[in-house]
């Protein structure tokens, strides 16, 4: 790229400050709220030369249909005017986000649930991602579940999805409407059914073993069933997620290619003006 490359691209950047703010306000929300780089872990510098990045690498693509609403003449800017505009990105890239980082909640439930049946749930282990202390099985189940997503291609599913909010949702057109909250609502009921979905081989199995041990200290009541409980329940928990592993990593193959490109598009949808 020639000096005088650089020099039209800054001039087009000065004369469109306005436009240029407003896509860097919907992005950095958008990193925030995302998974994995959103969490404490990734440090705040990083984040932010990440959304400058982004910023000045979409900028030319999108700023020919994206425009901010500006008053005639467009130099008497009001404060109200900046406010709106900018409170409008903020909720529209944390709404993006929102819809990327939803299966990640649901592994961190199911991690969660099946860890505590296991036996783990004081066992715990510094996770650098969210930057606090977690339970082991939900270190595994997230790590698995970063893998996966990157390994089909979901961040460039949620890239693309914010470069066609740019196109689909101006900031002149996006109103939280009832569509788009029933949506949001229906999102949150599936990524607990999902969490569910996740921890119910190792909850099945435990169960039917305390039954099992229940009718054995029944039925022959010399057999202290409480001293080889523990040991007992995880073993029999970690051959249980370990022949789970493939039924996992199927159901995050699922629901991180299909679902997660129909969940973004159904947001953009409900946001998009009628």
């Amino acid at each position: 790229m020639g000096l005088d490359t650089v020099a039209d691209f800054v001039r087009m950047v000065w004369e469109n400050e306005l436009t240029f703010l407003f896509i860097l306000t919907r992005i950095g929300s958008f990193v925030i709220a995302l998974p994995v780089l959103g969490g404490e872990g990734t440090p705040p510098y990083v984040k932010v030369m990440l959304v400058v990045a982004m910023s000045f690498v979409l900028f030319p693509t999108v700023s020919g249909t994206f425009k901010p609403p500006l008053p005639d003449p467009p130099q008497h800017i009001s404060l109200g005017l900046m406010v709106q505009g900018m409170l409008s990105e903020i909720t529209l890239g944390l709404i993006i986000g929102f819809g990327a980082r939803v299966i990640f909640v649901a592994v961190e439930i199911g991690s969660e649930i099946a860890g505590m049946q296991i036996g783990f749930g004081v066992a715990n282990a510094f996770d650098p991602v969210s930057n606090q202390q977690v339970s082991l099985m939900r270190q595994i189940y997230m790590v698995i579940a970063v893998l996966i997503f990157l390994s089909i291609y979901g961040h460039h599913t949620v890239l693309k999805a914010l470069v066609y909010s740019f196109q689909w949702v101006p900031t002149t057109g996006f109103t939280v409407q009832g569509p788009l909250i029933e949506k949001i609502i229906k999102m949150g009921s599936d990524f607990f059914i999902l969490g569910m979905k996740i921890a119910t081989p190792i909850t099945v199995a435990l169960l039917l073993t305390q039954m099992a041990m229940g009718v054995i200290s029944r039925v022959v009541p010399q057999i202290q069933i409480f001293m080889f409980s523990f040991p007992l329940t995880i073993g029999i928990g970690l051959i249980v997620f370990g022949l789970s592993l493939s039924l996992y990593g199927s159901l995050l193959r699922e629901q991180m290619g299909g679902v997660l490109e129909k969940n973004l598009s159904d947001l953009l949808l409900k946001m998009k003006p009628v």
